[in-house]
């Protein structure tokens, strides 16, 4: 009788019927024949020798970010012989629009880092994320532990985790030294509240004989950021409600547009189309055109690449009597399994590998991002550094929020930023603004929660 083995490749063969095959035929040209076809050969698999699990990672990094993680997946592969991650950069506006096509449609990657934490609950609500939290306990992790807690909280929806992360930035103001000096500021004491910051700015801002602008000290921008030094928020999770016209975020807007009503928002705007991008030697910042500017750790890799002479400083968010001090949001790519992942064991493998501590502390440092996990930020390579050693302890302190919880946040903060312009450029009553934007943002929630009913 002919074995299990030559059955089986019998009735691969082309002509064999399901009862009977030709016993003449010889075992080498069945094995022969099973070979060149690439058939799987039913209850042999002891004896055939399986290529590694291949999965699809999707990232939306790219340049010195992207050869970085390149680095870190050659060295998973190497690690992990049975496992090989295959990455596509999805990096641009058509790539995260791929991102949300292919979440519609099911036709998903195994791992994505292509999901920004704005996004985070909508999809979780959706239902087209795995959550991660059987995961993590069969690996003995404690994101509540291992996290930053605005970082773990950001991750969780819903009393679910349903995302991890490997990097993170601060909230901040960057400063230069030079035109403090110049304009008898102290280069080593910059404000600490907003009043101070006014004053800063004020003293910072020179115009031409025809006065128009040379330079102005500062221009507050993003309302969705700026609510948090005021003690403000935009949804009280214990209530389930949306608090876009808060006290403090109308204290928050009406800050921002007394700017307005003192520079001349109109003549700042035009001023700042003289302005070079910021990515080049020739940014606002770089050359003097401002004198502070709101921005984030990853100012530092700028400087040192297109202004490596310039004398700078860092400070906290300002806030008002009564504000928060030490404030910042926290954003960026979150890891995630999706739900219709072909592989999710192997996706948490290498998920579980990219968010340990020497894959984040390896990506971090290359890129110069805050690291999430508390362990990291500890390592004395962080510690040794002055901007790591300021940004680190405003991430781990209770001032670092992240997007609320909310499917909408997405529509909502365009409509944030919509309601800012009104009245730095259209000069709107900012209660009225606010007003206008509680509205809307409750229809918003109102209609998603509808759509998300069972």
């Amino acid at each position: 009788m002919a074995s299990e083995m030559e059955h089986n490749a019998m009735a691969l063969a082309p002509g064999a019927n399901d009862h009977c095959y030709d016993h003449t035929v010889s075992r080498r040209r069945l094995l022969t024949f099973a070979a060149a076809t690439g058939a799987s050969l039913a209850g042999c698999g002891r004896h055939v020798k399986r290529g590694p699990t291949e999965i699809v990672y999707w990232t939306g990094w790219s340049g010195h970010e992207l050869d970085v993680q390149r680095k870190l997946i050659a060295q998973f592969n190497q690690t992990h012989p049975h496992i090989r991650v295959v990455m596509l950069s999805q990096f641009g506006n058509s790539g995260y629009e791929k991102v949300r096509i292919a979440f519609a449609g099911g036709a998903t990657p195994d791992v994505m880092s292509t999901v920004w934490a704005d996004e985070l609950a909508a999809y979780a609500m959706r239902d087209v994320l795995r959550p991660l939290d059987a995961y993590l306990i069969a690996s003995h992790r404690d994101i509540t532990k291992e996290y930053m807690p605005g970082i773990a909280k950001m991750v969780t929806i819903g009393g679910k985790v349903y995302g991890l992360t490997v990097s993170s930035s601060t909230n901040f103001i960057a400063y230069n030294r030079k035109i403090f000096l110049q304009c008898g500021l102290y280069p080593d004491r910059p404000p600490e509240t907003v009043d101070q910051l006014d004053a800063a700015a004020k003293r910072c801002t020179a115009y031409d004989a025809n006065g128009n602008f040379i330079r102005y000290g500062f221009r507050p921008s993003d309302l969705s950021m700026w609510v948090y030094p005021f003690g403000g928020s935009w949804f009280d999770e214990s209530t389930g409600e949306i608090t876009a016209n808060s006290p403090q975020n109308l204290a928050a807007l009406q800050w921002m547009g007394s700017y307005a009503r003192q520079y001349n928002m109109r003549q700042m705007q035009a001023f700042s189309t003289t302005f070079g991008s910021s990515s080049t030697p020739n940014g606002p910042f770089y050359v003097g055109k401002t004198a502070m500017e709101s921005t984030g750790e990853w100012e530092r890799a700028f400087v040192e690449r297109y202004a490596p002479g310039l004398s700078w400083g860092w400070f906290a968010l300002p806030f008002p009597t009564g504000g928060r001090p030490q404030s910042t949001t926290l954003d960026g790519s979150i890891f995630v399994i999706p739900a219709a992942c072909k592989h999710p064991d192997e996706a948490w493998e290498f998920l579980n590998w990219m968010t340990s501590h020497d894959a984040v502390k390896t990506f971090c440092w290359s890129i110069k991002n805050v690291p999430p996990l508390v362990s990291v930020s500890r390592d004395p390579l962080f510690q040794s550094d002055p901007l790591f050693r300021f940004t680190i302890p405003i991430q781990q302190g209770p001032a670092a929020f992240g997007p609320p919880p909310l499917p909408t946040w997405t529509m909502l903060k365009s409509a944030i930023s919509r309601a800012e312009d009104s009245v730095m450029l259209g000069g709107e009553d900012p209660a009225r603004v606010l007003n206008r934007l509680q509205e809307e943002a409750v229809r918003q929630l109102r209609r998603a929660t509808e759509e998300l009913r069972p």
